[in-house]
């Protein structure tokens, strides 16, 4: 068989092997975007939708202090959650990669089953755990700890907090996992016979040998968390309202298709703002030399 024969084959079997996968991301993923954003330049009329584009819902969100209000909520909530997870994972990934010999899989297994649940499940779990006459709440009266229920622990900012942190902490767990998994264990023993304390040696190696992890994970968690519907809904009260639900809502009894999706992709475009400018900082930083390669 000839080389160029071959050079056939191989771009073949390359188009077979992509080619399905990229229909399924265009039909399904950049087709309903553009929708999406075609109809953020078209107006409504009562129950009609006008193709007359005009850049009014643009400005109507983004003049609106309340639209830019709840944009800025969704991403301070993604980027402390995010933060948080990564601070829960660290020494959770490391246990698992490092210490950890013979039930390494089993571990991590138990990380996931809470996933295998629906996102209900676990919402209205932890509403059982929360809630005023809950678990948590009855066992710090029967410790005599407290006299009457702890309002705040549900319905409020903070558990919030908690069930997303509960939700999205094993996509946090894994890519670092992976990324100290595959870091050789030299490099700790190299910091520590230079004289490097514990901190030192998580700043100054570890931290710049897994930050494609962490970026990873970061993103990942931070994405969630700012599209996140059903949690703040149904966990958290008063302060339940955000981006997502607004959105919902013009989609549904506002019938205000236009400036939803103008809403959809000003958050869309917050978000993206957001990761490009974090994945180039943190690639610049000296943490970030173990993504460009050592120099």
């Amino acid at each position: 068989m000839s080389l160029k024969r071959i050079d056939r084959v191989r771009q073949l079997t390359l188009l077979a092997l992509t080619g399905p996968n990229v229909l399924f991301l265009a039909f399904f993923c950049v087709a309903p975007l553009a929708v999406l954003f075609s109809y953020s330049f078209f107006q409504v009329d009562f129950v009609a939708i006008v193709r007359d584009p005009t850049l009014a819902n643009y400005g109507r969100v983004l003049e609106s202090s309340t639209y830019r209000g709840l944009v800025v909520k969704a991403l301070v909530y993604g980027i402390g959650i995010a933060a948080l997870c990564s601070v829960i994972a660290y020494p959770l990934a490391f246990f698992i990669a490092k210490k950890v010999k013979v039930y390494k899989a089993a571990l991590l297994t138990l990380l996931l089953i809470p996933l295998y649940t629906g996102d209900l499940i676990r919402i209205f779990a932890w509403r059982v755990v929360l809630g005023a006459e809950g678990v948590l709440n009855s066992l710090l009266m029967w410790l005599g700890i407290i006299k009457e229920p702890i309002w705040v622990l549900l319905f409020s900012p903070f558990s919030t907090v908690v069930v997303l942190t509960y939700n999205y902490l094993p996509f946090m767990v894994l890519p670092l996992w992976a990324a100290l998994e595959a870091m050789d264990n030299s490099y700790l023993e190299a910091a520590m016979d230079l004289g490097c304390r514990h901190m030192a040696t998580f700043f100054k190696v570890v931290l710049p040998l897994t930050g494609a992890g962490l970026i990873a994970g970061f993103m990942m968690v931070f994405v969630l968390v700012v599209g996140d519907y059903l949690t703040p809904q149904l966990i958290g009260g008063s302060s339940g309202v955000t981006v997502t639900s607004a959105i919902h809502d013009m989609f549904g009894a506002a019938f205000d298709w236009p400036t939803g999706s103008a809403l959809a992709w000003v958050l869309l475009t917050a978000m993206a703002a957001f990761i490009t400018a974090t994945v180039y900082l943190f690639y610049k930083s000296p943490w970030g030399r173990g993504i460009r390669g050592a120099k």
